[in-house]
């Protein structure tokens, strides 16, 4: 809706444009949210930066009647030109022509009203004294520091997944009776070590970066002086020491003017920042919530008040999960809940989705849906559906994306990938989630074989061919009633293999004998509690300065609670039915767990995608996850764990349809609720402040006119500058 500022409009184009300036750098920065919740973040930051901008702008207008000098606005011109690279590419660059002339000075004219309206609000800011920088220097005697460095190169022989503790020591051995006959070390190095390339040489570095073990050895080593054989979690490793550093101390006199110039820097900030507070304070900001006042208005009054009925709210179509191949997989887990939804489709043994479903579904998806789309594909197993099968789909998807972006995830067991697969996945971004319970025994002992043998080789396999092709691949583990027991070592084993994405889904099924009571290979609660509590820890020990090595789904996902953003699991919404799942024949269910006769919404071969998100029946399915039993209304950890899943609460009303996992999560609150909340609180510090205040106020004070093609005008009208003029 545009913004009325002071009586002066801006066009939604101008927050849709400073979103587009934002989105690289917020992207980068908060890799953990979801699209979804980048965007409603990123429209909510550039909405207060536009208003500030355009505050400053009426207020140099209004405050500053002198003409800026016009040699001022000739050289900023040329500068810019220059930094185009003459004028014949400017104008290529920009599309402007020389008529844009007037327009391009009066642009910058207005900018640099803007700068000597900052200017002269700072101008009397006293520079720091040298007695506070010096208070500065001794209250942070860490920042002025240079630790001890080392510079050493090594050789390393990994043990994991791929190769044993026997094996990785018998190659090391190898090299150092080479090393021993007088072999050059950095050649070896390129030759034999497993992170081969440059010697060996690490560069230097200090204490921490490494893991202990190692800096335990490397640090206690003199120059030129080559160690013996010592293992680390990683493996065996030879070191050569090159060259030390001792811990030096940087002085007052050579740090003070940078000092200086750093607290007045952030003084300044603090002056614009209440200045802008001011404006804000006094400004008449509203929004227009039509262009026509009268006449939609009518129009909205007339909607609104038949029968006293509000609307049905239109929800968006954003992501979507497919069963291409249904419940079909060349795998018989003894745990696997979707095998018996064959009985669903039984006029056919063998189920797929033919071209023409396959089309409608793209189609409709990517004519009704929102600017950034998933697609998730799911089973059975998807990729029993063949390699041509999802090459029509990326081609699909290009025919009818119209300009969105488009991203698709994978959920494979992973035995028909190959490498023609691999390099489809890479090319196209798929995310890959391969379901592999951790180490051999613990994935062998309900993932079967059809024939009865075990998966794991095969699996593991996989994984090493994708991530080897570069393909992103998160670990999906099974939590059943063996493999609770071994929380640290599947942890240990995904990173070993390189999978360091997890998530980890515990596993309650209905006992098909009493369907009050769970199937013998769930998870019982205390158990997954523990469970959790170990991975947590483990979890929190591989942080590297303050933020982890790994990601574990379900605490990334929980950790959105504390920062009060929205978490990208549906099982930790307040409702869920936010999206479909449409099965191999076009049907279409509201949820993966809820294939059933109940909740079929339709068929996208008769009706819309859009129409069954936003239908009652779906509608319904979504409010049953809002009708909590009555302990949960009260429970201090609600905020955070809003019942869990559904379908884990509706299997025991004798119990009052508490969560199958209930304890498990007191459990895990419980015990991570501290740590939570201070991560969340540094979070919010480091993060938040430092994107949301000194990033904007930098933009504010930046001295560079960026005049480009594509970059937002900053006379506040949201349009691209070569289509401005002015004001707006």
């Amino acid at each position: 809706m545009p913004l009325i500022i002071n009586g002066e409009r801006i066009d939604d184009s101008h927050i849709e444009q400073e979103i587009n300036r934002m989105r690289p750098q917020y992207q980068a920065t908060f890799t953990d949210q979801t699209r979804e919740q980048q965007e409603q973040q990123l429209h909510e930051w550039a909405r207060e930066n536009v208003i500030e901008r355009v505050l400053l702008q009426q207020e140099a207008a209004s405050k500053d009647p002198f003409p800026v000098p016009r040699d001022k606005v000739a050289a900023a011109f040329n500068k810019m030109i220059e930094d185009h690279g003459g004028e014949e590419k400017f104008y290529s660059h920009t599309g402007m022509t020389q008529n844009d002339m007037p327009k391009i000075r009066q642009e910058i004219e207005l900018q640099l009203r803007v700068e000597r309206l900052l200017e002269n609000l700072c101008k009397d800011l006293p520079k720091p004294t040298d007695q506070q920088a010096r208070i500065f220097y001794s209250e942070n005697p860490n920042n002025f520091i240079i630790p001890e460095q080392v510079r050493a190169a090594h050789i390393i022989k990994h043990v994991d997944a791929r190769t044993s503790a026997a094996a990785a020591k018998q190659a090391i051995l190898k090299i150092k009776n080479e090393l021993t006959s007088g072999k050059q070390f950095e050649a070896l190095a390129d030759r034999y070590s497993d992170c081969p390339g440059n010697g060996g040489d690490l560069g230097y570095f200090q204490r921490g970066r490494m893991v202990q073990a190692f800096d335990d050895v490397v640090f206690s080593m003199k120059n030129n002086e080559i160690s013996d054989i010592f293992q680390t979690e990683f493996g065996f490793h030879i070191v050569k020491m090159y060259d030390k550093k001792p811990r030096t101390e940087i002085s007052f006199d050579q740090v003070k003017d940078h000092i200086i110039d750093q607290l007045h820097e952030q003084n300044r900030n603090t002056k614009i920042e209440s200045f802008l507070d001011e404006l804000k304070a006094r400004a008449e900001i509203t929004e227009s919530f039509v262009d026509h006042p009268a006449e939609q208005r009518n129009v909205k009054i007339e909607d609104t008040t038949q029968q006293g009925k509000q609307p049905e709210p239109v929800k968006k179509l954003s992501s979507i999960l497919i069963k291409p191949a249904g419940p079909d997989c060349n795998m018989a887990c003894h745990y696997c809940f979707y095998l018996e939804k064959a009985d669903l489709f039984s006029e056919s043994k063998v189920h797929r989705m033919s071209l023409d479903v396959l089309e409608e579904m793209v189609r409709q998806v990517c004519t009704d849906g929102d600017r950034y789309l998933s697609f998730g594909w799911q089973g059975g197993e998807p990729t029993l559906m063949g390699l041509s099968f999802f090459q029509k789909a990326v081609e699909l998807q290009q025919r009818y994306g119209n300009g969105k972006t488009i991203g698709n995830g994978l959920q494979t067991n992973g035995i028909l990938i190959d490498k023609d697969w691999a390099k489809f996945l890479k090319q196209y971004n798929f995310l890959v989630g391969l379901s592999l319970d951790g180490p051999e025994h613990v994935h062998n002992h309900y993932r079967f074989m059809r024939g009865g043998d075990g998966s794991w080789d095969k699996v593991v396999d996989r994984a090493r061919l994708m991530l080897d092709s570069a393909v992103v691949v998160n670990a999906l583990s099974v939590v059943n009633d063996y493999s609770v027991q071994f929380p640290g070592e599947i942890y240990e084993f995904h990173k070993a293999l390189g999978l360091t994405y997890q998530q980890y889904i515990p596993c309650v099924e209905t006992d098909s004998l009493n369907p009050t009571t769970a199937a013998p290979y769930s998870v019982s609660a205390e158990k997954y509690g523990e469970f959790l509590c170990t991975l947590f820890d483990l979890w929190l020990n591989d942080f590297q300065n303050n933020a982890p090595t790994t990601s574990i789904r379900y605490f990334d996902s929980i950790f959105h609670s504390y920062v009060g953003l929205t978490p990208p699991e549906c099982t930790l919404l307040p409702e869920c039915g936010n999206y479909v799942v449409v099965e191999h024949d076009g049907s279409v269910y509201s949820c993966d767990f809820f294939v059933e006769p109940q909740w079929k919404l339709g068929n996208i071969m008769e009706g819309n995608l859009i129409d069954f998100l936003s239908s009652e029946r779906q509608q319904q399915f979504g409010q049953m996850k809002a009708a909590l039993p009555d302990p949960c209304k009260i429970c201090q950890w609600l905020k955070h764990c809003r019942g869990g899943c559904t379908k884990d609460r509706i299997r025991d009303p004798q119990n009052n349809n508490m969560n199958h996992f209930c304890q498990s999560y007191r459990m895990f609150f419980e015990h991570a609720d501290q740590q939570l909340q201070h991560l969340a609180d540094r979070w919010k510090q480091e993060q938040i402040q430092n994107f949301k205040r000194e990033k904007v106020m930098k933009a504010l004070q930046n001295r560079e006119l960026r005049v480009g093609r594509n970059d937002p005008c900053p006379c506040g009208s949201g349009k691209k500058f070569k289509m401005c003029c002015g004001r707006g």
